[in-house]
């Protein structure tokens, strides 16, 4: 049997309540869960579920915490892509809200129409739905 979600991004920030500013209120994922007690909390959207934690956890191996930190305030050049229902409706929900949006909205040859925005951390999303 297959797990309801066999792959979960994380992704890590100085301020986790700027990002769950930035993923609940303006994007629209919703909180899968949230406590007070742990420096991270779980997003949806859609059939897509995010993990966003803080960056300076100490709540995983010390080997882990160490690479963790090391990394801190360098952004990858990597994406996640998450399909949208409406994409033209999320994509003008972005642009009303001032997110900052690093590829705008367009037809690509692979049959998606996709655009891609920058979280406070420097993380990419990319919304797409198919086009063919």
């Amino acid at each position: 049997m297959v797990p309801e979600n066999p792959a979960i991004v994380a992704f890590r920030f100085p301020d986790l309540a700027e990002a769950r500013k930035f993923y609940v209120d303006q994007l629209g994922f919703t909180v899968a869960r949230e406590t007070d007690e742990h420096e991270n909390m779980s997003v949806r959207f859609g059939g897509a579920q995010m993990m966003l934690e803080v960056d300076r956890a100490n709540f995983f191996g010390d080997t882990y915490n160490q690479s963790i930190a090391a990394r801190r305030g360098n952004p990858g050049p990597n994406s996640i892509y998450i399909e949208a229902d409406d994409l033209q409706e999320h994509y003008r929900r972005c642009q009303d809200l001032g997110i900052k949006i690093v590829d705008p909205i367009g037809e690509r040859s692979w049959g998606q129409s996709e655009f891609t925005v920058e979280d406070p951390a420097g993380n990419f999303l990319s919304f797409w739905k198919q086009t063919e």
